[in-house]
């Protein structure tokens, strides 16, 4: 009987030695040989395709300086520190940029004026200039100096003409000026109104006026120059030149109110590159 019992627990301890350590395809845990564990693989398969660069991100376009809309009234800035801004400019005009130089405190640059000049008188030697002590024809005078800036002031003594006249002419003129000055930032103003109960000549009347400002400021667009509202500052709210400003012929300004003139042209200036850079976009 012990025998057979020590038989017994001989057997059952080789069957569990078989048991454990003889299954095949078992994974070996072991470490391999030198003690390090072995490192994991990080590397794609080959024949993966290659990570993609990204899109570098595009600047953004800046967004451009809005243009000058040539046909609108140069805005208001802040008045000139003095008048050296004046010394390369021609003021071209009638019997009221005669009064600009007799009565205002701007004395710069050079007055281009004579009485009943008109767009149809231009060329003409009866209704000459003054340049540098020389008697001219106003366009002789725009061809012989070059300047910084041109004002014209016309339209007036023109107001009894058709209006599609006056037009044709002012356009001729325009281009005119525009080929002898070439350089230059020219300014078209706008005609101040006259005083209809004052006035002598039944054709100086404000519809007149009007008709003849609509005429400037769509020539001031289709001519891309500068335009001045000069009229605001003589206008009353009826339309009409203010009474206190009039001289008995209701066209013309008292002495001291050529002043407000001289202030809105310091007052309302463009810049040059702006203008010729809106100009050239055009």
């Amino acid at each position: 009987m012990r025998r057979f019992a020590i038989l017994f627990c001989t057997l059952s301890a080789l069957l569990l030695l078989a048991s454990c350590g003889g299954k095949s395809g078992a994974k070996n845990t072991d470490p391999p040989a030198g003690g390090s564990t072995a490192a994991v693989q990080t590397e794609k398969p080959a024949g993966d395709a290659p990570e993609a660069t990204p899109e570098p991100t595009p600047e953004p376009t800046p967004t451009p300086e809005p243009l000058y809309q040539f046909g609108t009234p140069v805005e208001e800035c802040e008045p000139l520190a003095d008048d050296s801004y004046f010394e390369d400019a021609a003021f071209v005009g009638d019997s009221r940029t005669e009064g600009l130089w007799l009565y205002s405190d701007l004395h710069t640059g050079d007055y281009l004026y004579k009485q009943s000049m008109s767009v149809f008188h231009v060329d003409e030697s009866d209704y000459s200039v003054t340049l540098n002590g020389q008697s001219m024809t106003l366009m002789q005078a725009l061809k012989a100096k070059q300047f910084g800036k041109v004002y014209i002031m016309l339209g007036l003594n023109e107001l009894g003409y058709p209006a599609s006249a006056y037009e044709e002419q002012l356009g001729k003129f325009l281009d005119d000026v525009i080929a002898a000055q070439p350089d230059a930032v020219i300014y078209l103003e706008l005609m101040p109104p006259v005083n209809d109960a004052l006035t002598k000549a039944s054709w100086q009347n404000n519809e007149n006026v009007n008709t003849f400002n609509d005429i400037n400021t769509r020539m001031a667009e289709q001519k891309h120059i500068a335009l001045l509202n000069v009229a605001e500052v003589y206008r009353d709210g009826s339309g009409q030149l203010k009474e206190e400003l009039a001289t008995s012929d209701g066209c013309h300004f008292q002495p001291d109110a050529y002043d407000l003139w001289a202030d809105y042209l310091r007052s309302h200036v463009i810049d040059a590159d702006w203008y010729f850079t809106s100009r050239e976009a055009r």
